[in-house]
């Protein structure tokens, strides 16, 4: 499996991550995705997400007025957020374990 699909698997969780740190707008979320030295991300993969997280309650999204462009739409982990994060936090963790179990022979 490629760094690209081990990131789209863990996209949501990913995400979330980035929004617990600070509110973001979508290009900023993509940017601290790379930093972390993950692929780039496409806007017709990224912004789909934000709705559906929106959706779920997980993050709420407002508009920041921009002095040197348009608008853009700052998101922001809610409660529902982080709880959702501690649990994809938690099912990554146990199959990272059972994965390293399988790999030594455990």
């Amino acid at each position: 499996m490629s760094l690209a699909a081990w990131q789209r698997a863990s996209l949501p969780m990913l995400v979330l991550d980035v929004l617990a740190v600070a509110p973001r707008h979508g290009y900023g979320i993509a940017q601290a995705l790379v930093s972390a030295g993950l692929q780039p991300i496409k806007g017709g993969q990224l912004y789909p997400l934000l709705v559906r997280l929106e959706d779920e309650g997980a993050i709420t999204a407002g508009w920041e007025e921009s002095e040197s462009g348009p608008a853009r739409k700052v998101y922001e982990l809610t409660p529902a957020g982080r709880a959702r994060r501690e649990d994809l936090r938690a099912q990554w963790r146990a199959f990272v374990e059972a994965a390293e179990a399988v790999r030594s022979g455990e």
